[in-house]
């Protein structure tokens, strides 16, 4: 059944009732990362920053939601966007060729959550142990190293070989490296993976710096990488190629991964990417306290919403009608209980990001019984009672707070995917 949207249902305030992505957002700031295909390893911000007088942070996000349509299709994209009242935005994004479409989108994910760390600077990069994120003010993309940022990343996890053995392991590093990077770029068209003694190694260029570009990047990183040993593991973080040893193998077997496509899987995953990236993103930001103030009444409305509904078993009745058919009721109920989840008091009962990743791609998986979120007390919970909103100290200063507003009519999108509280609309245009 298609539902038919009004103007002021589709309204989106800044913390337009996103249950879900403030929640998953403490999930991510308070855990370990245990995946190591979504392991941080180097994140590199620009110096320059946008003016705030401009409209930077909505041409950010849609250049983000680009990337993320292209990579949903292809598992990796370009796309820029111009507009004459910022600065534009070139971007990338890239998934290693060894994962599978919905490994890869769980990558994205992840580095669309973290790289808004870099905002309002114009340009910045974000590697993971599975893909790799840029946006920059300028067509960078035939760029294929580059002295003042690419770097070396020697892991000190796993230790170091020492003694008569450090010989032995430096050539067998030596040759594995060698061999994938001519792999790589003669035979594997930008991507390799190899073993030996004990030794794996992964190539990876993007698509977009050429063959010789890839050949030029892949073998200063051989070099580069080189200089990590006696330790076990290392990596090159150039700006147009990826190149890591370990002495765990950790690849999907067989290298390149078969597209695994599951389109209700990736449904799940790519809305609850849009709704959290997009709060991750204006959470950067210091509104003045009149819209402030609005937002925290509208976030306070929707988290006593969505516990009500839990608590009667009406979850769905939560989804906004602007989606019709396009997001299922038992898709939307598992998601907005995973949300409720990652909202319990004790951040050890917390999911990590890489259990609400597999919860949130596996409709297998049962999804434990969340506690009631510490937002909500007895007087929150009371229609009369003063609205407010905090976070713990784990979750609070995850991200940089910069003096640029956020204005609600800023958002182009059309539907939320949390049908509004009947107050919403009177507070957003008061």
């Amino acid at each position: 059944m298609a539902f038919k949207c009004h103007s002021n249902q589709c309204k989106i305030a800044a913390f337009d009732v996103v249950i879900l992505a403030v929640a998953t957002l403490l999930c991510f700031s308070h855990s370990a990362v245990s995946d190591p295909r979504i392991s941080e390893v180097g994140l590199y911000c620009g110096t320059h920053r946008a003016s705030p007088s401009g409209n930077y942070v909505p041409v950010f996000t849609k250049e983000m939601g680009r990337l993320q349509e292209l990579v949903s299709k292809n598992n990796w994209g370009t796309h820029s966007e111009e507009p004459s009242s910022t600065s534009p935005i070139y971007g990338l994004a890239q998934c290693f060729q060894d994962l599978s479409n919905i490994d890869c989108l769980q990558c994205f994910a992840a580095s669309r959550t973290k790289l808004p760390r870099c905002v309002p600077s114009v340009s910045g990069h974000i590697y993971l142990d599975g893909c790799f994120l840029r946006y920059d003010n300028y067509s960078f993309y035939s760029e294929d190293t580059d002295p003042l940022r690419d770097t070396v990343n020697c892991t000190t996890q796993y230790g170091g070989v020492a003694g008569e053995a450090e010989v032995v392991f430096g050539k067998s590093v030596g040759k594995v490296v060698e061999n994938v990077v001519r792999v790589a770029v003669n035979e594997g068209r930008g991507f390799a993976v190899g073993e030996g003694e004990g030794v794996y190694a992964l190539a990876q260029c993007w698509k977009t710096v050429g063959e010789k570009g890839c050949g030029d990047c892949l073998k200063k990183a051989g070099n580069e990488v080189r200089g990590c040993l006696p330790k076990k593991e290392g990596r090159a973080l150039n700006s147009g190629c990826y190149l890591r040893y370990s002495t765990v193998k950790f690849y999907n077997q067989g290298g390149e991964h078969g597209d695994g496509d599951d389109s209700s899987r990736k449904r799940t995953i790519i809305t609850a990417v849009s709704i959290l990236a997009a709060v991750v993103v204006i959470n950067l930001f210091d509104a003045n306290s009149e819209v402030r103030a609005r937002e925290n009444q509208i976030l306070m409305c929707s988290f006593s919403k969505i516990w009500k509904l839990y608590q009667s078993n009406r979850l769905a009745e939560a989804v906004d009608p602007c989606l019709g058919d396009e997001f299922p009721e038992r898709e939307a109920s598992r998601v907005f209980q995973i949300g409720l989840l990652c909202t319990q008091a004790s951040a050890s009962l917390r999911p990590s990001m890489a259990q609400v990743a597999c919860m949130l791609s596996n409709s297998n998986l049962d999804v434990p019984i969340p506690k009631q979120p510490p937002f909500l007390n007895s007087r929150l919970l009371s229609q009369t009672a003063p609205l407010g909103f905090s976070m713990d100290n784990s979750s609070s200063n995850t991200f940089q707070k910069i003096g640029v507003s956020y204005s609600p009519s800023q958002s182009s999108s059309s539907c939320s995917l949390i049908r509004p509280c009947k107050s919403e609309e009177t507070i957003l245009e008061a």
